[in-house]
């Protein structure tokens, strides 16, 4: 009845990527992005997708991020202390801790993934620009 689907790993290939921030690498300040990214160490600030980009961020397993995510396809494995918004698609890798509001389209959870906030869907006639992304989130922050 139900079929197995093999799970791509966070980050299996490096060319999926347009930049990977190891982890050793502590960054105090935003990101602003365009296509891609991989964060496998530590982010004081926030990380933006440029308004009219579609971007990718994805946080590894033992990675923090200290700020917000805003992109079109986040993939969230390790830490995010802040609120991520996404007009397309959140994945919550088992062994992910997001202390934050998360405002999506379309998300998939795994078991064993840990969400401190709230979980704000984005109605499918709303626009997904960035600016009108943060206001739908307040919308629902202030009916919900």
């Amino acid at each position: 009845m139900f079929k197995a689907s093999k799970k791509k790993a966070l980050g299996q290939s490096i060319q999926d990527f347009e930049s990977i921030l190891g982890k050793s690498i502590r960054i105090d300040g935003n990101l602003i992005i365009k296509q891609s990214v991989r964060i496998d160490g530590s982010l004081n600030g926030n990380v933006l997708q440029e308004d009219g980009d579609e971007a990718t961020v994805a946080v590894a397993s033992g990675a923090k991020i200290m700020g917000d995510i805003r992109a079109k396809h986040i993939i969230i494995a390790g830490m995010v202390k802040g609120n991520i918004f996404s007009s397309g698609k959140i994945e919550l890798i088992s062994g992910a801790q997001v202390e934050g509001d998360i405002t999506y389209r379309e998300i998939g959870i795994d078991i064993g993934a840990k969400v401190t906030g709230k979980l704000l869907e984005i109605a499918s006639s709303e626009s997904s620009s960035e600016a009108e992304l943060v206001l739908a989130q307040m919308k629902q922050k202030i009916i919900g």
